[in-house]
């Protein structure tokens, strides 16, 4: 992972435990480099029994990561939305039947979504590392709030 350069993009810090960390990550463009594919691409809406799944899955993610110092988190490349994440943090969702780009998609798309719920939908300029997410993923993290919320903050009480 390369890290050349750090913006925070999630409102008041609120969703770091989610994304295991608030940085955003800036890899330098290269102009004339091949259009980039992102987890993002070619992947449909998250589903309400999707993110249900996800939200079970995610406190034990965390807690490996945190063992293992693993960081995986929101980017932009080449001006595009993308998460980035090692080969072992993909291994470990593997494991739990996920597919990896699709589980750090869902990650990816929630967060966004809680600071769209959170701002509203006066967020001015998105920035370059969210993602786009639909007006459904949006109300789906409204109706999944405290689910969400108690699953991004930090082991305040949880004993996943």
């Amino acid at each position: 992972m390369r890290k050349t350069g750090c913006r925070g993009w999630l409102a008041g810090g609120l969703l770091c435990g989610l994304l295991l960390c608030g940085l955003t990550v800036v890899v330098p463009v290269d102009v004339e480099a091949a259009a980039v594919t992102t987890v993002y691409d070619g992947q449909g809406p998250v589903e309400e029994k999707e993110l249900l799944r996800f939200l079970d899955v995610l406190p034990q993610f965390r807690n490996w990561a945190r063992e293992n110092r693993i960081e995986a988190h929101p980017v932009a490349r080449r001006g595009k939305a993308d998460f980035l994440y090692p080969d072992d943090a993909a291994r470990w969702v593997e494991a739990k039947g996920w597919d990896a780009r699709r589980f750090f998609c869902v990650m990816g798309r929630m967060a966004a979504a809680l600071v769209i719920v959170e701002e509203g939908n006066d967020l001015q300029v998105r920035p370059k590392d969210m993602p786009v997410v639909d007006k459904a993923e949006v109300e789906l993290a409204r109706k999944h709030l405290g689910s969400l919320l108690k699953v991004s903050m930090p082991d305040e009480g949880m004993s996943h």
